[in-house]
């Protein structure tokens, strides 16, 4: 069982090491119109400041793929020859990757908007963005192009730009953007999907997206229904419909530094006889921001990593609803030959996930997670926990061993921003085994206990 859950420590280095690394610092910023109708926004990054200028041109005509070319080789024109009278050095047209971005609502679009000018100055892409307004009235799909820069405050001059390919549609003309963006999309790049919304296996705009890109990057953090979308993200795997497609989940990035505690506990040789006989989980978490009173992903998700990691199976039982707002889930621990994993008359164990009060928390976040064992041979139990500090800024480590208490590592809360997970995302292709497993031992219990809230 220790080698299983030291797999998680490798995988996080190997996921890490793929690819260039980089990291979206945490900037301030304010945005401003010029005299010549184009957008700028000035990004405080330290010593260095970085000025980014949009220009935006309003497409006339949607589904002609060389009118919007055209645009966008005008659009470059018009910022190399600004460049050019500023100073001798030229401006780079930089795209490594074509990231498609599916949103359902304004808000949404001027979140990932914002976002774009940060996650393009380290991953320069060309930046197709689609509006779906599904429930509102039938209106054809319209086209705007845009491109923003980095410039050098000292010199004014631009360094770096990359651009952008805005769709909006309404209604039943949704179903076409996939048609519009799709033909848009630079060849021999990578592509990735960012989906803003609902996964559904059976919707013909995801379908047709899914199958252009390299990589879906979701958040489970944003489900509305964490039992259906969960069971969602389980189909893409087990029905084929994403073979060829690597799958990110932001919420899974964000469980990484739980993940690597409780693995640390497996590599104390100390620990391995109590380790080896946990019969209880206990799983705290905040209710999610969409519906409180349901589980949050990250709490289904860290109990189905733990279950397949150490080789649990769910038991036939269903889960005991309990009166303080917990669930209760039985796994048997798997056997080996004819030896059990864990001692004799003790094959099950128990997980709860238990809702606490939000209080200082984010929603939909982990508190605490503890593995306990009952007193072995007439000796005293222990527990193992890993915990936010009161104040939320650190996580912490602790195992408990009869009377003694031996605490461990400390981590800060990196609480990164979607930009930055999604910039580490994008440096990563393949499929992460790992997670499958998960997501299938999360759906498992979905099944086991259909309604989660």
């Amino acid at each position: 069982m220790a080698e299983a859950l030291r797999e998680q420590r490798s995988e996080n280095r190997g996921q890490r090491t793929r690819g260039q690394r980089s990291e979206v610092r945490s900037q301030k910023s304010e945005s401003r119109t010029t005299e010549d109708g184009s957008r700028q926004r000035t990004t405080d990054n330290g010593p260095l400041t970085t000025d980014y200028a949009f220009m935006q041109i309003q497409l006339e005509k949607t589904l002609d793929v060389e009118v919007v070319e055209g645009q966008l080789a005008e659009l470059w024109k018009q910022i190399a020859g600004d460049s050019e009278s500023a100073d001798d050095v030229a401006v780079m047209r930089a795209r490594v990757a074509n990231l498609l971005v599916f949103v359902t609502n304004d808000s949404l679009l001027n979140e990932v908007h914002e976002m774009m000018l940060d996650l393009t100055a380290i991953h320069p892409s060309r930046v197709l963005m689609m509006l779906g307004l599904y429930e509102a009235p039938d209106r054809d799909i319209e086209m705007s192009v845009e491109s923003y820069c980095q410039t050098d405050k000292r010199t004014g001059a631009r360094r770096l730009c990359c651009e952008e390919v805005i769709l909006n549609a309404q209604g039943s003309f949704v179903s076409e953007l996939p048609s519009a963006a799709l033909p848009l999309l630079v060849s021999d790049l990578s592509t990735f999907l960012w989906w803003r919304h609902t996964v559904q296996t059976t919707d013909k705009v995801f379908g047709s997206l899914l199958r252009a890109a390299d990589r879906l990057v979701i958040d489970s953090a944003e489900f509305a229904d964490t039992g259906r979308d969960l069971d969602e993200v389980n189909q893409l795997f087990t029905r084929g419909h994403s073979s060829h497609v690597g799958i990110s989940d932001l919420n899974w990035a964000r469980l990484t530094s739980w993940r690597g505690l409780l693995a640390d506990f497996y590599d104390v040789a100390a620990y391995e006889t109590w380790l080896d006989n946990i019969d209880h989980v206990r799983i705290d978490y905040v209710g999610p921001e969409r519906d409180p009173e349901s589980v949050a992903p990250q709490a289904l998700l860290i109990a189905g990593w733990l279950a397949s990691r150490l080789g649990w199976e769910l038991a036939d039982d269903r889960p005991i609803q309990g009166r303080n707002q917990t669930l209760s889930f039985n796994f048997m621990t798997e056997t080996r030959g004819s030896s059990p994993t864990v001692r004799e008359g003790s094959g099950t164990i128990n997980v709860e996930l238990n809702r606490v009060k939000r209080g200082e928390r984010k929603p939909g976040t982990l508190a605490q997670v503890e593995l306990s064992s009952r007193a072995e041979s007439g000796g005293e139990p222990a527990s193992f926990v890993v915990a936010r500090s009161a104040d939320n800024l650190h996580l912490l480590t602790e195992a408990k061993l009869g009377a003694s208490i031996q605490r461990g590592r400390v981590l800060p809360v990196r609480n990164r921003s979607a930009a930055q997970l999604l910039s580490r995302e994008m440096e990563i292709l393949c499929n992460d085994q790992i997670y499958q497993e998960a997501v299938a031992m999360a759906a498992r219990m979905i099944d086991r206990s259909v309604p989660l809230s």
